[in-house]
């Protein structure tokens, strides 16, 4: 005879159903236990990733962690830990602020201002951290009932954008240097370049030229990385070229734009250069 609770709680008697129902909820933490294995996984591979030397890679599994674990701290952090110690302090600014504006529509208001905290710590001023820390005022104010609430318009839910990665060469040509970059992918095709300097004035804008499929291109392919679906020549400056000679993020930021948005990119050096020492990694 049956003893399920749930069928004398109908007034149902007698043998109840061999096969085993599952729950909501059980379903629920089953889903959860998965998600929370798959985001385990990819931290542990950019950990091994990472180790082994290969940043970029390493960095491309994390920005597939915080994808599909927008709000896991952890995550976050190593994210932003890794772009601030390959340089990119932009990047590493604006995982803080992609991280505070997750939590604000959410009402977690204390953990977005924990965070802020934190990122302000490590990273010291950033526009980036200006910007979230504005958001944050809003909503707080948001919470005081009755007229004395500023009206806040309501915040959508962020996008993340990924980066477009490259490689590049760097060419002489008498008084002017040249960067090929030769990349993007089949899901991030880029039709333009720009420049930025330090003050986020457009210093340079090329357009790309598509490179065909089984195409060769320029560039030395890394071992791992795509071959790329697009290539483009731009002039870069003594100083440019200095800095990443010795192995320091580019004074000048580079964009790509992929449909109607300027994304950032992460440029790998080829070392394909005469009489110069190669950096490893740069990321605008």
């Amino acid at each position: 005879m049956s003893d399920d609770l749930r069928l004398r709680a109908i007034g149902v008697t007698g043998d109840s159903d061999a096969t085993t129902s599952i729950e909501p909820a059980e379903a629920e933490a089953e889903m959860h236990e998965m998600h929370r294995s798959d985001l385990d996984a990819l931290k542990d591979g950019a950990a091994m990733l990472t180790q082994a030397g290969n940043r970029v890679a390493a960095l491309a599994v994390m920005w597939s962690a915080v994808a599909i674990a927008p709000t896991d701290l952890g995550a976050h952090r190593r994210l932003a830990a890794m772009l601030a110690n390959a340089g990119d302090i932009d990047g590493a600014a604006n995982e803080y602020a992609r991280y505070i504006e997750f939590m604000l529509p959410i009402g977690d208001v204390g953990r977005a201002t924990m965070e802020l905290t934190y990122g302000a710590k490590v990273l010291g001023n950033h526009p980036a951290l200006h910007e979230a820390a504005e958001k944050i005022v809003i909503a707080v104010r948001a919470l005081v009932p009755g007229d004395l609430a500023v009206a806040a318009p309501t915040l959508p839910m962020p996008r993340l954008l990924p980066k477009v990665p490259f490689r590049f060469c760097i060419h002489d040509d008498g008084d002017r240097h040249w960067m090929q970059l030769e990349g993007g992918t089949t899901d991030l095709v880029p039709t333009s370049v720009r420049v930025l300097d330090r003050n986020d004035e457009v210093v340079e804008t090329r357009k790309f030229i598509p490179i065909a499929p089984g195409q060769k291109g320029h560039a030395k392919i890394i071992e791992g990385e795509p071959t790329g679906v697009a290539w483009v020549v731009l002039g870069v400056t003594d100083e440019v070229v200095a800095a990443l000679d010795a192995g320091k993020p580019s004074p000048y930021r580079v964009e790509a734009k992929v449909g109607e948005e300027w994304i950032s990119t992460v440029l790998v050096d080829t070392g394909c250069r005469i009489g110069r020492r190669a950096s490893r990694i740069a990321v605008s």
